[in-house]
């Protein structure tokens, strides 16, 4: 289900799980695979930012990607989501169109692991660019709810619209607005911290890391095996497809603490 709130806050929508911008018992980072319908959507708004990426297979990925627009990506915690009953703040950069496409791609993730159940609350103002796959929302089992200060006649593609602005008053020509509504939340944006509970994942960043930050893919696979994919998926380090050889990223030294 799709809604869309122009002009502040509503009754947050019904879920057993919730991820909203709001102060929450609890912070979630937006570590997580990522679904085709979720990809497809983050591939086609970077596309329209005249910003091309590879497919991206966990969003991790955006940490690292060198497109102009990746640099707005870099402030996210891409820590691992919290998943289970409750209600969950998102450590997410308030900027467009970073919530957009996480809340997206968000809310596929949730409706292939659990169909229902579920809420995503974001904000932004450049919704009416992407009405075509926001329309896909509409038959997810859960609720993506943008909020905004943009209203536009393509809001028609939600199932359901709500003006919040509790108060306008037009003033002579001027058409000046008072509003009296609810106060937007404000977003936890801390550095993007990784934590890593994969032991194999650790021993090969830490052997990359003492060998001067990059080994040989054929080493790496022959110590390491499937951890050597595991970590690359993660974002915590790069395969030089020239070169043969994996190399640390930045996230990866994060995760390290070097």
């Amino acid at each position: 289900m799709l809604e869309i709130v122009v002009g502040g806050l509503a009754d947050p929508p019904p879920a057993e799980m919730r991820y909203t911008l709001c102060p929450a018992d609890r912070v979630s980072g937006l570590g997580f695979e990522l679904t085709p319908g979720g990809a497809a959507a983050l591939i086609t708004i970077f596309v329209r930012y005249n910003s091309p990426i590879p497919l991206p297979r966990h969003t991790s990925e955006l940490a690292q990607c060198s497109a102009p627009l990746c640099l707005l990506f870099r402030f996210v915690d891409y820590s691992k989501l919290a998943e289970g009953p409750g209600r969950y703040q998102l450590r997410i950069a308030l900027a467009d169109p970073v919530q957009l496409a996480l809340g997206l791609a968000l809310a596929h993730h949730l409706d292939s692991k659990y169909g229902g159940g579920w809420a995503v609350e974001v904000y932004s103002d450049v919704w009416p660019q992407f009405t075509d796959i926001l329309a896909a929302a509409k038959a997810l089992g859960g609720v993506l709810r943008i909020y905004t200060s943009v209203y536009d006649q393509r809001a028609l593609v939600a199932d359901r619209v709500v003006v919040a602005a509790s108060s306008l008053t037009y003033e002579a020509l001027a058409v000046k607005r008072q509003w009296a509504g609810a106060p937007l939340c404000r977003t936890s944006v801390p550095e993007p911290v990784v934590e890593i509970r994969d032991g194999e994942v650790l021993e090969l960043l830490k052997s990359i890391w003492e060998s001067g930050g990059f080994l040989s893919l054929k080493y790496a696979q022959e110590r390491h095996g499937r951890a050597v994919v595991r970590a690359s998926q993660m974002g915590l380090v790069k395969i030089d497809a020239l070169t043969l050889t994996v190399r640390i990223t930045d996230l990866g030294l994060r995760a390290l603490g070097a």
